[in-house]
């Protein structure tokens, strides 16, 4: 598979994959989000994006904290642009859970998933390309 439009900063990977989807793979060494990380997060997903509507895979890595005003932002406004649909990886039942609560406190404005499997993202998130939205 094919890196498209990589992009690097101190907090994440970025890249669109052969089917059209983002990635924003958190690194390893990141463990807080806060409003600030969020909105350069966020600019940089657009740039990778490139003025397209896509959807969004992300990883959270070993990020343990989201702080409510970063979790405002990314479920409102500027996060939602150039987005149909966000799946996101959790490490267990445990943190979907605490996120599937995320989902329904903030309520995101597109399709908004948690997974445990990495494949079945993929798979949900490839009815959200262009291609198939198109």
């Amino acid at each position: 598979m094919q890196k498209l439009s990589y992009y690097e900063n101190e907090f994440c990977e970025y890249w669109i994959d052969d089917y059209g989807v983002v990635h924003e793979i958190f690194k390893d060494s990141f463990k807080i989000l806060n409003l600030e990380i969020a909105k350069v997060i966020v600019k940089d997903r657009l740039t990778v994006s490139n003025g397209v509507a896509r959807p969004l895979y992300v990883e959270l890595g070993k990020a343990t904290k989201l702080d409510r005003a970063a979790n405002r932002y990314l479920s409102t406004g500027p996060a939602m642009e150039c987005l149909t649909a966000t799946g996101i990886l959790v490490r267990d039942q445990i943190e979907k859970f605490g996120a599937n609560l995320y989902t329904g406190f903030f309520a995101p404005s597109v399709p908004t998933k948690f997974f445990t499997d990495k494949e079945k993202a993929h798979s949900w998130l490839r009815h959200y390309t262009q291609d198939v939205l198109n």
